[in-house]
């Protein structure tokens, strides 16, 4: 077992039950050690942020700033599929969640939601966010495949509610096909991306 594992299982351990101060002292340490842990694994990404002048910790320093960083925007594009931990995954997706990521990211973005397991549910959905943020028409293509398999369950949810954000007739002939979707989520996003954009 590695040691961020043991981290997390203890960490899970002291999240299941009731705390003493010393327990809840232990538990905000952990989440400190257990984050740091996770870093070693962009800590490449980390240092070439440096080198262009973006300072930060963990990746989730950018999630939460409020500075545009779009000299940020190709080193997060090449680390996303270098890392292999779900949390730092979803930092790096959520990083790439803003406007100066448009049109670059998409590819990146949806090689990964391809690579994950279907029952990655919750990461599958951050990623479709992601592309809903930062799509353009000429991309809108790459979409119609995974929002089209049933077998991506819920998580396609926000990828229909990108294709929403785009006119063109194979995107309308897209969501008509998806108001009849098995799942009342998708089939209502795709009624609602009729409505926004046609």
């Amino acid at each position: 077992m590695s040691d961020l594992e043991l981290l997390e299982k203890r960490w899970s351990e002291l999240a299941s039950k009731p705390k003493t101060k010393e327990e809840v002292r232990e538990t905000l340490l952990l989440a400190k050690q257990i984050e740091l842990e996770r870093a070693k694994e962009y800590h490449g990404l980390i240092k070439e942020l440096a080198e262009l002048g973006i300072e930060i910790d963990t990746i989730w320093d950018l999630v939460n700033t409020k500075s545009k960083y779009p000299l940020a925007i190709p080193v997060l594009i090449k680390y996303l599929p270098l890392v292999s931990y779900a949390r730092n995954k979803e930092g790096i997706v959520r990083a790439l969640t803003v406007r100066e990521a448009k049109g670059l990211a998409i590819p990146v973005l949806l090689e990964t939601y391809l690579q994950l397991p279907n029952d990655n549910q919750d990461l599958k959905w951050v990623i479709g966010y992601a592309v809903k943020a930062t799509i353009i028409k000429k991309q809108a293509a790459y979409i119609f495949p995974i929002v089209l398999n049933r077998e991506n369950g819920l998580s396609r949810q926000m990828l229909v509610a990108a294709l929403g954000k785009v006119k063109s007739d194979k995107v309308r002939a897209v969501l008509l096909q998806l108001v009849n979707d098995e799942d009342e989520v998708i089939s209502a996003e795709a009624k609602k991306a009729l409505r926004k954009s046609f």
